[in-house]
């Protein structure tokens, strides 16, 4: 045994080389780089990185224009949450000095913080999304799912 608990290459250890850390299985790119190596016969296939117009109007939906999209959507509302916390602010000082120092030091980064993640989480959603899709078609493409 080994200390992550399974014995490799010993009798009844049938499969578990493949799930070895040290080296990755057959056919499957190294951890971290994310994309599958051609094996023998094999053409590589990059897929087709059509740009925002391209996606656009794709009729096909072969490529998809939403993660284009999530990457100039997050910082347009990072900037907006930005500048309602500070027309929050600037509200709060014309109300009273007090709610002005309150506003700006506890409840505009507060709002800002509550806004920037409930956006994140949700663009993050759709991004795991399509990256599961992206799995899914490099598993299919490379025959290993039925």
């Amino acid at each position: 045994m080994t200390e992550n608990g399974f014995g490799h290459d010993q009798p009844g250890d049938s499969g578990r080389a493949a799930y070895r850390p040290e080296q990755p299985a057959a056919g499957l790119p190294p951890p971290g780089t994310g994309h599958a190596q051609p094996q023998h016969g094999q053409q590589q296939r990059l897929p087709s990185a059509k740009g925002f117009i391209g996606s656009l109007f794709d009729f096909g939906f072969t490529s998809f224009v939403t993660p284009k999209v999530i990457r100039v959507l997050y910082p347009l509302i990072v900037i907006v949450a930005a500048l309602s916390a500070l027309g929050f602010i600037a509200a709060a000082f014309s109300t009273s000095t007090v709610f002005g120092i309150v506003t700006l030091f506890v409840l505009a980064p507060l709002f800002f913080l509550v806004v920037v993640a409930i956006y994140r989480i949700s663009l993050e959603f759709f991004m795991v999304i399509f990256r599961i899709s992206d799995d899914i078609r490099t598993i299919r493409e490379r025959g290993d799912l039925r």
